[in-house]
């Protein structure tokens, strides 16, 4: 950002033979006495930040600590807030909302949510009362590092509870507002804690200096470094959860989501790139927005300060935090400054913390007087936006999508879970229906109606667009959730669905097994299934995986499991009690929803091997390594360290990618190597892994991972794919340059694949196809093994999201997952992500099985 004032630091250069040396002068301008407006009073009994924190803003990143602990005193010193804790982060920080407003609206608060609520439930004619005020809501720091975002937060709720006079008056009449920081306590604490360790007390304006760098992982992620902005619609992390169940409380006209970019960049805000908006998002609803924002706008250009709109960024994405409201009426605002978390030299030149977390408070006041100013116009639209959502629910071919999840309730839950976390309404199907060919139990068979409030979340999360009208993405461009979520679904067109009860989302738990005589097993189908191994593995018994599917006489009957199902022997388990073992199964049944059936005999009589086969293999407990640090994706070593983690609750050693040279692999059986980059791995290194991967260890690649091991390891390139139409043009006008590079990439798509399900790999899937999440091209061609392939890109891959057709082609018939046998080791390849922002559980299992079942293949035979 330009700075139009003398900076702070005035920097003189001296030559001195023939060196420059520069002296930092001190120079108080746009300080305290220009921080807060100028004709604006302040109730002297509130203390300022900087009185609170000792320390003026901007000189560090605040504490996290100390700006929940100053927002809480706020609350108790000021009449018009009301201090609430909404979620935990899973460092079990609070995240905190404000709700402010006059004394006289928070004395009649529930009144004013109810009516307001009220106001978005079609055909409501009532009139929008002088006495019904506008609801807005301003979030801060959902990227941690990004720093001016969160401590922005305590200026704006210090003038919002000391401020006097006519603007905040009316702004506090006529407005409901929620404040909310920070939406990423712990990695703002990262970002924080670097910032403190390396500031120093003279400014360091050079940008390579450690001050402007940021750790890894960086505070943009939380604690298992997911970059939350993008989980507002898909909610699998506590923060998320929290904050979006206080969006549906409320359903706020406007909200503003703030942000920052990189430091050569100047201010950004919503509207975004015309032609980059979803299709159910309308255009009366982009224009009012431009309106709201006239205020920032004025205030900007009061100040001579640079911004601009509707390019760079859009409104597609449905599940990020500018764009998810707009599904539901509300207006998401995105603001975007540009990056420092001290002073730095820029093309622009002095850029200031201070200065930023400045512009970041004043753009907010303006917003919120703006969104005042314009009550009526945003009350109106959230009431004609629920009847111009009923009329186009009203007028869809589509009356209801049916789903299943056969032979796995606990995903089931997860989806429901999903829907509900959304306001989205699901019954029970009450009687069978035959949709595109396939037949829906009412046994296990869900209905999710298009005609409800919720009508455009409703197509955003079940409809597979492919035609888009800019191909051009911000993110991901595809995000079916039942694709992701492998679940079996058909859009209905027709009122011949009969439904039963609304269901709400309970976790399946399981009734114990009765206590066995020969053995209990349970099929491998379940999602929590691989949890249920590891604790049987963790207490020391010695469970087996079946090979082939069969059939026995079990306490619940006649039973059929498929291939991959656990059968855990009563005898030969060492030193175990039977009580034990009986006691730990009844506990897999309860706490990880998985059946467990006990049977009194070795024998299966009519169907398949029996229980002392040797077609039921050993399994050993796995010990993980994953690879992170510089250079490698914190977001997907982030996903898999949730999913065993926190999911699984199996350990995981992260490793940093410099101590691979010295760690002792022998004392792990998998590595797993995620996106990310391995060129500086010595060849050293590269041997060791080798050896050891021959020795009995497993490889297991992730995207960029899966291309070294590929490499290195397999002696396997991937395919070469020509460029598309970029490539071949002769000319391109340099205009369309962003849009011709775009088909050249594939656009964060939902890919189909042929998955060869009698693989232990694929154990656990009942049907071959299967879904996966692809943003780049790499793939490769079938190896010679013929048994390797275990997940062929189909012939028509695209299922949703963006991918040119020349892709697309290029990308038919190659090999997506591939799995070898090295030595007495394994090396498995996955060039798509398995395990995808955490809501890819359809794929989950796929990368669970390379941990369980990676000795479990053999090699073709000679």
């Amino acid at each position: 950002m330009l700075i139009r004032t003398l900076p702070r630091t005035l920097k003189v250069g001296l030559i001195l033979a023939g060196s420059v040396f520069s002296l930092s002068v001190q120079a108080d301008v746009r300080d305290a006495q220009t921080f807060y407006p100028q004709d604006v009073g302040f109730n002297p009994t509130i203390p300022t930040p900087e009185a609170f924190l000792g320390h003026p803003l901007g000189k560090r990143v605040a504490r996290n600590d100390l700006m929940v602990s100053y927002l809480k005193l706020l609350a108790e010193k000021s009449d018009r807030i009301q201090y609430e804790v909404i979620a935990r982060s899973h460092e079990n920080r609070p995240i905190v909302t404000l709700t402010i407003s006059s004394p006289e609206n928070l004395a009649r608060l529930e009144d004013i949510r109810a009516a307001h609520l009220a106001l978005q439930k079609p055909g409501n004619k009532k009139a929008i009362g002088q006495d019904m005020p506008v609801v807005s809501w301003v979030n801060y720091g959902v990227h941690g590092s990004e720093v001016s975002s969160t401590d922005a937060a305590m200026p704006t709720a210090y003038h919002l509870a000391a401020a006097t006079g006519e603007q905040i008056d009316r702004i506090l009449k006529d407005s409901v507002i929620l404040l909310t920081a920070s939406f990423n306590p712990d990695g703002n604490t990262r970002e924080s804690g670097w910032n403190w360790t390396f500031g120093s007390e003279v400014p360091m304006t050079d940008g390579v200096s450690a001050q402007h760098g940021e750790p890894w992982p960086s505070g943009r992620t939380n604690h298992y470094w997911f970059d939350l902005n993008r989980q507002w619609m898909l909610q699998q992390h506590p923060e998320p959860v929290g904050w979006v169940a206080k969006f549906h409380q409320w359903r706020p006209n406007m909200v503003a989501d703030f942000h920052e970019m990189h430091s050569h960049k100047s201010y950004y805000f919503h509207p975004g790139a015309p032609d980059r908006v979803f299709p159910l998002i309308g255009k009366d609803a982009m224009a009012l927005l431009s309106d709201v924002v006239q205020g920032p706008r004025d205030f900007m250009d009061s100040e001579a300060r640079l911004y601009f709109n509707e390019e760079s960024y859009d409104n597609f994405y449905i599940g990020k935090g500018a764009t998810y409201p707009h599904m539901y009426g509300s207006l998401g605002i995105l603001f975007e400054q540009s990056s420092t978390s001290g002073e730095l030299n820029t093309p622009r030149g002095l850029l200031s913390f201070r200065d930023n977390i400045r512009t970041q408070y004043r753009v907010g006041i303006s917003l919120l007087d703006s969104a005042a100013a314009k009550r009526e116009s945003l009350l109106s639209f959230q009431r004609k936006f629920a009847d111009a959502t009923k009329s186009l629910a009203e007028d869809d071919k589509t009356k209801a999508y049916v789903f299943s999840v056969p032979g796995d309730d606990a995903r089931a839950f997860h989806f429901l879970e999903l829907l509900h976390r959304n306001h989205i309404e699901v019954k029970r199907l009450a009687r069978d229906i035959k949709v595109e060919g396939k037949v829906f139990s009412a046994s296990n068979a869900f209905v999710v109606e298009t005609d409800q409030p919720t009508y455009r979340m409703i197509k955003g999360m079940f409809e597979r667009i492919t035609r888009f009208e800019n191909n051009t993405f911000y993110d991901v461009s595809g995000w079916t959730m039942p694709l992701a979520f492998g679940v079996d679904y058909a859009a209905v067109t027709s009122r011949s669905f009969k439904t039963g009860d609304t269901v709400l989302p309970a976790f399946p738990r399981q009734p114990a097994p009765a206590k066995a005589d020969v053995a209990y097993v349970f099929d491998w189908s379940h999602y929590y299934a691989p949890r249920a191994l590891y604790r049987l593995l963790d207490a020391g018994f010695r469970p087996r995986v079946t090979t082939e599917p069969f059939t026995t006489d079990s306490d619940k009957g006649k039973v059929t499991l498929g291939r991959g199902s656990i059968m855990m022997s009563v005898g030969w388990q060492g030193g175990a009690k039977p009580d034990e073992l009986h006691s730990l199964m009844s506990q897999i049944a309860q706490e990880d929803g998985v059946p467990v059936y006990a049977v009194g005999t070795a024998f299966t009589a009519s169907v398949g091997m029996d229980l002392g086969s040797n077609l039921m293999l050993e399994l050993d407990q796995p010990k993980v390594l994953l690879v992170i640090g510089e250079g490698i994706s914190q977001y997907d070593a982030g996903e898999v360290w949730h999913l065993l983690d926190k999911r699984m609750q199996m350990p995981v050693v992260l490793l940093h990618k410099d101590k691979l040279s010295w760690v002792r692999l022998q004392d792990y059986s998998h590595l797993v190597m995620v996106g990310g980059s391995y060129s500086d791995l010595a060849d050293k290194t590269v041997q060791k892994i080798d050896t050891w991967v021959k020795d009995g260890g497993t490889v297991v690649g992730i995207r960029d991972g899966a291309k070294w091991a590929g490499q290195k390891l397999l002696d396997l390139s991937p395919v070469k794919f020509n460029k598309g139409k970029l490539a071949s043009a002769p000319r391109i006008d340099y205009a369309n340059k962003e849009n011709a590079e775009a088909q050249d990439i594939i656009g964060g798509a939902i890919m189909a694949g042929d998955l060869d399900n009698t693989h232990p790999l694929g154990f656990g899937y009942q049907r071959r196809e299967i879904a996966s999440q692809r943003n780049s091209l790499l793939a490769f061609e079938p190896p010679k093994n013929p048994f390797a392939t275990v997940v062929k890109i189909a012939d028509k891959p695209l299922l949703s999201g963006f991918a040119s057709p020349e892709n697309q082609q290029q990308l038919a018939g190659k090999a997506m997952l591939v799995a070898e046998r090295k030595g007495k080791g394994s090396v498995i390849l996955f060039t798509d992500n398995p395990n995808f922002r955490a809501y890819f559980y359809g794929t989950e299992k796929l990368f669970m099985n390379s941990l369980f079942f990676s000795k479990a293949f053999n090699k073709p035979r000679a």
